[in-house]
């Protein structure tokens, strides 16, 4: 009999509507949130993209009558470690301290995990959590050395997959030599690297089809660049989730993440595998973690289209490498990236820190 009292926890970070706001972060946070057996209130950090001053300073009243009206035992909040967002972010966490809330940050990601910037706002910023969550051991080794932050109160949480969420598919999918691209549309995501390696893969394998979905600062370039490269083999989505979102990588065969920079543990990276997708990524922060090369998906070098093409050239004729890739990716995501697992860990840590 399980006598854990239930928790009023404030939750705060993007927009988690999907049809309005994509990426990794919402769907952790969606995540949770549909999963947790705490009480749990969301509070939306996002500015939009007009009047950004004037919009921060109404979320950040809203944000202290929202703790001016209910105590909550702890406040969780959900963000990317990077320069842009440091000082909106230690605003909250000031309003926050200023109320004596027990504060737990979860870095999703960002330059700065890996990056030191020597301030005192990021130094602040990390002394103020009274706990900090990143997605592997490799960050937690990063930032307690970069930050000298003690090991102690850094703890490591994977994200997962829901496989719940997962439709059930009719058929087994059969090869169409399909490509996909899922995320932001910005250069982190090494976009320019794809669009390079599309121009030499299909001098070398003409026959491949490349869908792309998302939204992001550079998306005109990049759907114009692929129309240009690729003709009518090139699809563009727009935004999809829930149900079409698991649709679209379905009826892929290859999932590309050619990441720069600024990545975490990518939920569309493990959604693919989730699938049984064969994915091609950058060894780029926590990738490498759940991304094994050569036993459940292919490693490339950064910036290198020329490698990039020549493993999607590689794959396109090695039917029974995809296979193989994509059983074993399938696999590691049922044994290691569960939902139950995580939301277990997340009561465990909020539990612990309460005790505290």
């Amino acid at each position: 009999m399980n006598n854990e009292r239930t928790l009023r926890i404030l939750m705060t970070g993007p927009e988690n509507d999907p049809s309005i706001s994509l990426g990794g972060i919402v769907t952790v946070v969606n995540m949770i949130l549909n999963n947790s057996r705490q009480e749990i209130q969301y509070f939306n950090r996002d500015m939009g993209d007009k009047n950004k001053a004037v919009t921060l300073f109404k979320k950040l009243s809203g944000f202290r009558k929202q703790l001016n009206q209910t105590r909550f035992d702890l406040i969780h909040f959900h963000f990317s470690f990077d320069r842009k967002s440091l000082v909106r972010e230690a605003l909250y966490l000031y309003i926050a301290r200023q109320k004596k809330q027990r504060i737990i940050v979860h870095l999703h990601g960002g330059v700065l995990l890996f990056q030191k910037k020597q301030s005192r706002l990021t130094d602040w910023i990390l002394k103020t959590a009274d706990n900090i969550i990143v997605l592997s051991e490799l960050e937690k080794e990063s930032l307690t050395t970069l930050y000298n932050v003690p090991a102690t109160k850094v703890l490591v949480l994977r994200n997962c997959i829901d496989l719940k969420e997962i439709p059930r598919f009719a058929d087994e999918q059969t090869s169409q030599n399909k490509l996909i691209f899922f995320g932001r549309l910005h250069e982190s995501k090494g976009i320019e690297d794809i669009v390079d390696a599309c121009g030499q893969l299909k001098e070398q394998s003409p026959d491949f089809h490349f869908d792309a979905y998302g939204s992001g600062p550079q998306q005109q370039w990049f759907v114009s660049s692929m129309e240009s490269v690729l003709a009518d083999r090139f699809n563009y989505g727009g935004l999809v989730w829930g149900e079409k979102k698991w649709q679209a990588l379905q009826s892929s065969d290859i999932f590309l993440l050619p990441s720069r920079y600024g990545e975490g543990l990518p939920m569309a990276l493990l959604e693919a595998m989730a699938l049984g997708k064969v994915v091609i990524a950058s060894d780029d922060a926590s990738i490498s973690k759940v991304v094994q090369n050569g036993v459940n998906g292919i490693l490339v070098p950064k910036k290198a289209p020329a490698s990039l093409a020549q493993k999607i050239a590689s794959l396109l004729a090695d039917k029974q490498k995809q296979k193989e890739l994509g059983q074993q990716a399938k696999l590691t995501i049922e044994r290691e990236y569960s939902s139950d697992y995580y939301i277990q860990s997340l009561s465990s840590v909020y539990t612990q820190m309460l005790n505290n």
